[in-house]
């Protein structure tokens, strides 16, 4: 039987932003309910809001349950359901999330942030991927709403300079990799080094199963990377799907936030990662010399905050050093396995490597060109 599906999103003071993309995650829903014969539900996770969300998703329950009209004429009591779960106080995305994962009914969560808009036929590809029991999820391929540019593709791992590199991308070349999964398709693939928070599918037993996502790292930041590493470690695979498509308004919750205090966060928590996985000696050692460099050279780069998001990690060292001994103790795959994954796959014919989405869109241009020739 085809798996049940539950959405999950988080949402904190995102009430126009679900009335916007609301709409198209119910569709898809719908969409795959109707395909496949499994049943769907769509849980948002209230993270303390203060506007009127809450408020509105509850009318919204009640319209749809008593068949009145409802603003999401989308969803018809007979299908889809929808869910409001509310935190008391705003506990930050990775918790928020771990909440809606429990609350799930189904074997695989589709979570996605709440200003993403969801090709109606995007869920079933992602279902797909799960017939390999060892894959952990699998993400989308996202384009900018307004700009409609690619900005979300595979996305490929190495250590170099003294960090794990997670935002090297790769796009896939149609013909080929048709060719490839026509010739051997065991030997296609597309493996992932994360899988972003915003539009992936998730095993639910399995992200449970792991620890959901990181509470070191609230309240955002580094979550899906951590997460994903962590089940790469563990023996999983995180897989790209390029078939399902979605369109995300980027940064519209971050964005109202203090730029400062954002990145502060975000290099924290990008540190505690390091030190809670990278287990490889060499690895490690390049680590700690890289980040005394950077903090000696800090003011003299103009980048003086760096300080202050490091002092902040080493604040958390105790509960690092306890979650480092877990990870070691439970890894299965060593780092060096996990990059050499990935260098074999950016060897693929069927798959470009870029370093800049200005490198995507020349290929695209290209492709397109041809085509119309």
């Amino acid at each position: 039987m085809t798996q049940g599906v539950s959405i999950v999103i988080p949402a904190w003071n995102g009430l126009e932003l679900l009335k916007r993309f609301l709409p198209s995650v119910i569709r898809a829903a719908n969409h795959y309910r109707n395909l496949s014969g499994a049943p769907t539900e769509i849980i948002v996770v209230d993270d303390g809001s203060t506007d009127d969300t809450v408020e509105w998703l509850i009318r919204e329950q009640k319209a749809v349950g008593n068949e009145r009209p409802s603003e999401l004429d989308e969803l018809p009591a007979s299908q889809t359901t929808l869910r409001v779960v509310r935190n008391e106080a705003n506990l930050g995305f990775g918790e928020t999330c771990n909440r809606g994962f429990e609350a799930a009914q189904y074997g695989l969560v589709f979570l996605l942030n709440n200003d993403v808009e969801v090709s109606e036929d995007a869920i079933a590809p992602l279902v797909e991927n799960f017939r390999d029991e060892s894959v952990f999820a699998a993400h989308c391929r996202v384009f900018e709403l307004e700009s409609k540019r690619e900005c979300g593709t595979g996305k490929l791992g190495e250590f170099a300079r003294g960090f794990i590199r997670v935002h090297r991308s790769y796009a896939v070349l149609d013909e080929l990799y048709n060719l490839r999964m026509a010739g051997s398709p065991g030997l296609a693939a597309l493996y992932s080094i994360f899988a972003g928070g915003g539009s992936a599918m998730f095993d639910r037993k399995r992200f449970l199963e792991i620890g959901g996502f990181e509470p070191l790292l609230s309240p955002f930041y580094w979550e899906d990377v951590e997460l994903s590493y962590r089940a790469w470690k563990r023996g999983y695979v995180v897989v790209y799907e390029p078939r399902s498509v979605v369109h995300h308004r980027v940064s519209s919750t971050i964005g109202k936030l203090k730029p400062s205090n954002v990145r502060k966060i975000e290099q924290r928590n990008r540190l505690i990662y390091h030190w809670v996985h990278l287990h490889d000696k060499w690895m490690l050692a390049s680590h700690i010399v890289w980040v005394a460099l950077l903090a000696i050279t800090s003011p003299l780069r103009f980048k003086i905050g760096f300080i202050s998001s490091l002092a902040a990690a080493l604040k958390r060292l105790p509960e690092i050093r306890k979650r480092r001994r877990e990870e070691k103790l439970a890894a299965k795959r060593s780092d060096r396995e996990v990059f050499e994954a990935f260098a074999i796959l950016e060897k693929r014919d069927d798959l470009f490597a870029y370093d800049d989405y200005a490198e995507l869109e020349r290929l695209n241009s290209d492709v397109a060109d041809r085509r119309r020739g």
